[in-house]
């Protein structure tokens, strides 16, 4: 079943260290393009999760935001060592007598400002890469199944709009005999009263109407038409990616139809070639959300 490219998913998962939230949105684009922001941290493991998405998804706009609240169960978890911190004292005092400042100034604020202006310590890749890709596949699990729950309503869509065309070109071609009846009949009269004499050459009367079928004949484009429908019913059943071979077909479908536009010179035919362009552009809009 086909996919929609436009959906959102989001995973929560907690790890020894908090909770990690991955949230993807995604939207239509020609081609695969992923926005990703993630903490300082995590920073490293962009080109992985770059990879996992791209095993899954080949089309569209993706927004990947991920979020990393540290636990609070164990609040002593979260702060400083003492040794971390008598360390960094020792350190900063020296600098201020070197300097010829007061160790009074090297307080304990002091001392935790510097501490958060540090550099976070590396994560371990082995051990923090695991809960980030079971969380990011979780939210890409969820995403997709809300691309494919719009594509099964996009396919419901099209399908409809492709059967309103099928039924529109039949009419046409069983219109088409009697336009040609009619079109011999006002050839008859025109050319009776233009020149009677013409009427008793039997071999250039069945030349003009041999000329002028040949013009009004769509059963070439009605054939070409109903191949490339079939085409299109079979891409609404794949699960590949196939936004582009729908937008392919589209204009070959609109090419068969202009054709048997131009050579239309029945008000019916012309009418049910109008609903059909009609419907047609509203396929085309649809499959633009088409992975």
């Amino acid at each position: 079943m086909i996919a929609s490219m436009t959906g959102f998913g989001r995973a929560l998962l907690d790890a020894s260290f908090g909770r990690i939230v991955v949230e993807i949105q995604s939207v239509n684009r020609k081609y695969l393009e992923m926005l990703i922001s993630l903490p300082k941290e995590y920073s490293r493991f962009e080109q992985d999760l770059r990879k996992w998405i791209g095993e899954k998804i080949s089309r569209g706009q993706l927004s990947v935001r991920v979020y990393v609240a540290r636990s609070l169960k164990n609040p002593n978890a979260s702060l400083p060592s003492f040794e971390q911190l008598r360390e960094l004292k020792e350190g900063w005092d020296d600098l201020a007598c070197r300097l010829g400042y007061d160790k009074m100034a090297v307080d304990l604020p002091f001392l935790t400002q510097q501490l958060a202006a540090m550099p976070p310590a590396e994560l371990s890749k082995d051990e923090d890469i695991e809960p980030l890709k079971r969380c990011a596949l979780e939210a890409l699990g969820s995403l997709l199944a809300m691309k494919r729950t719009e594509g099964k309503a996009l396919s419901r869509d099209i399908e409809q709009r492709l059967q309103t065309m099928e039924h529109a070109v039949l009419q046409i071609e069983q219109t088409v005999p009697e336009t040609v009846l009619r079109m011999k009949k006002k050839l008859q009269e025109r050319i009776a009263e233009a020149a009677p004499a013409l009427l008793d050459n039997d071999e250039r009367m069945l030349r003009e109407i041999a000329l002028l079928a040949e013009k009004v004949d769509i059963s070439e484009e009605i054939t070409r038409f109903r191949s490339h429908v079939v085409q299109f019913h079979e891409l609404l059943k794949t699960k590949a990616a196939v936004g582009r071979k729908m937008d392919f077909l589209v204009q070959e479908i609109g090419r068969e139809i202009n054709t048997m536009g131009s050579k239309s010179l029945e008000a019916k035919i012309a009418r049910l070639v109008v609903d059909m362009k009609s419907e047609l552009e509203k396929i085309r809009e649809q499959i633009q959300n088409i992975e």
